[in-house]
């Protein structure tokens, strides 16, 4: 008789539900122990998987006993049920009736009595299969449902709280700030704001040796991960700097379906449109304020370099060229150091037959920038009244004429909507009483229907257009207590301008009648807009 080097196989998940005792790890082997020695099978190994889904076929222990069956260590496969063996009927018949047959490895599952030994044809077989993979779709959907549900009251559901939070102890679905690791992300914050580059971010970390995000939850939780893969505590990098900027839990928020896997069998992770999140407000203390978070985000919009130094120059994404709309490239002198002037990169690419060069000095940019700010700071702090009252004054008149076109245009529009619904009713009409063909319906109504469509977007952009023009006070309330700060500036930098910036359009120099040269620079501020041209 040939010797039967048998490879008892157990599996445990949370897709299992409440299988009690009697579905327990130790139950399994304690069960299949008896079973071989019954049968006088020689155990060549117990293989455990605790915690592993019956869908995923990447379960550690499986696959060490599939190296073993490949190196003809194991000849017999024995299992309490086939739900133990796995969930997804395509992949087990693919393993049982075609991979251990042609590894000459008897199947056997004890609960249903299938022995490959007796053939594969039995109808059990497939139809367990299908019933093991649809319960294990059902569950999946059903979790999913539940968090969801649970998402949406505004509970957070990771496995362990985002650096910078721990979980409350008498709610494990609430966070609450971890002090040391929220000055951390702080930090990262303001060291971004202020124009350091990710990989300078990362060296600073790694030299004043503050741990990483996974060693510092491993360093307070040290039972919750069994390996010792984190073997480089101090080792930051740039995706994990940008993640915890991209993280909107830190502006007090719950966000959840941000990521998730590709599909049932493909666990591979994909990003999720952030239209399709969930997200609840002042779930919890905020580590950031909103200004930090909006200032950061502006700076990450923009195409950022860093020099030899490790910094971004300030202006990035900012300064633009009147004549082509692109941005001005700022040029960096190696040996001095030091960056030198701007020019327009369509121009330096291709030559003034797409335009003309828009160049500016460096000091001269950085000087105009510098006393725009700090004029506009001392007239808002010092005589806060007229200051509003020449904001309101400046824009009124071209807002005047802005909010008139688009009322006229939305008036148009609402016109137009009106006289195509009344059309479509009518050929409704004429198709129903049988005055016009059901061709002759369906080659008018889409036309119509969609230039309906196309207006209704129309509508809802010139209505928010009218509104938002219309809102100039409440945006100059909150323009002011933000230029106000910068009175007393001597010298910008990356958060200055990012907090109070939308853009800088540089048009182009013009030979005055003198023989002299002057250019023109348009600040456009946030909420304001452009002050003084």
């Amino acid at each position: 008789m040939a010797q039967t080097n048998t490879a008892i196989y157990c599996r445990l998940s949370q897709d299992d539900g409440q299988t009690g005792e009697s579905g327990s790890i130790q139950t399994q082997k304690t069960l299949l122990t008896q079973y071989c020695n019954d049968h006088h099978f020689v155990i060549s190994d117990y293989y455990c998987d605790d915690g592993w889904s019956g869908t995923n076929f990447e379960r550690p222990q499986f696959q060490r006993m599939m190296e073993d069956i490949e190196e003809g260590k194991i000849n017999i496969v024995v299992v309490k049920d086939l739900s133990r063996f796995g969930r997804e009927y395509a992949q087990m018949g693919l393993y049982i009736e075609h991979y251990f047959e042609q590894k000459g490895v008897r199947f056997i599952a004890v609960s249903e009595n299938i022995d490959t030994a007796n053939g594969t044809d039995n109808l059990v077989f497939p139809f367990t299969n299908v019933v093991n993979s649809y319960y294990a779709r059902q569950c999946s959907t059903k979790t999913k449902a539940a968090h969801r549900a649970r998402a949406k009251t505004g509970m957070y559901l990771g496995s362990h709280a985002p650096f910078g939070y721990i979980k409350n102890p008498d709610d494990r679905h609430k966070l609450i700030i971890d002090p040391v690791a929220a000055d951390v992300v702080r930090q990262i914050f303001q060291m971004f704001a202020e124009g350091i580059g990710y990989v300078r971010i990362t060296k600073i970390l790694r030299e004043k040796r503050i741990l990483n995000p996974q060693a510092y939850f491993n360093q307070n939780n040290p039972d919750y991960f069994q390996s010792e893969y984190w073997r480089k505590p101090f080792d930051w990098h740039a995706t994990s700097v940008r993640s915890i900027m991209n993280n909107p839990v830190y502006l007090g928020k719950v966000v959840f379906g941000r990521r998730k896997t590709k599909g049932f069998f493909d666990k591979s992770i994909v990003d999720v449109p952030e239209q399709d999140w969930i997200v609840v407000e002042d779930t919890h203390k905020p580590i950031i304020t909103q200004e930090v978070w909006n200032t950061v985000h502006q700076i990450m919009k923009s195409r950022r370099r860093e020099n030899s130094n490790g910094e971004v120059q300030m202006f990035a994404g900012l300064v633009k060229c009147s004549g082509c709309g692109s941005s001005l490239n700022a040029s960096y002198s190696k040996p001095k150091g030091k960056y030198t002037g701007f020019s327009c990169w369509v121009y330096k690419n291709y030559g003034k037959e797409r335009c003309t060069s828009h160049a500016i000095g460096w000091v001269t940019m950085n000087q105009l920038v510098l006393e725009d700010i700090r004029r506009n700071a001392k007239a808002a702090k010092l005589a806060k009244r007229q200051y509003i009252d020449m904001l309101v004054a400046a824009k009124s008149e071209k807002q005047k004429r802005e909010i008139e076109k688009s009322r006229k245009e939305l008036k148009s529009v609402k016109k137009r909507m009106g006289d195509i619904e009344k059309i479509l009713n009518k050929l409704y009409e004429d198709l129903a009483l049988e005055r016009i063909t059901e061709s002759r319906y369906q080659s008018m109504a889409p036309q119509y229907e969609l230039e309906l469509e196309e207006l209704r977007t129309k509508e809802i952009s010139l209505t928010q257009a009218v509104n938002q023009a219309e809102d100039t006070y409440s945006r100059i309330e909150e323009f002011l207590p933000i230029i106000s700060k910068y009175t007393e500036i001597t010298e910008l930098n990356t958060y200055i301008l990012n907090e109070l910036i939308e853009r800088i359009v540089v048009h182009e120099k013009t030979v005055n009648e003198d023989g002299s040269k002057s250019q023109r620079v348009d600040i456009y501020y946030k909420f304001v807009g452009c002050l003084i041209s």
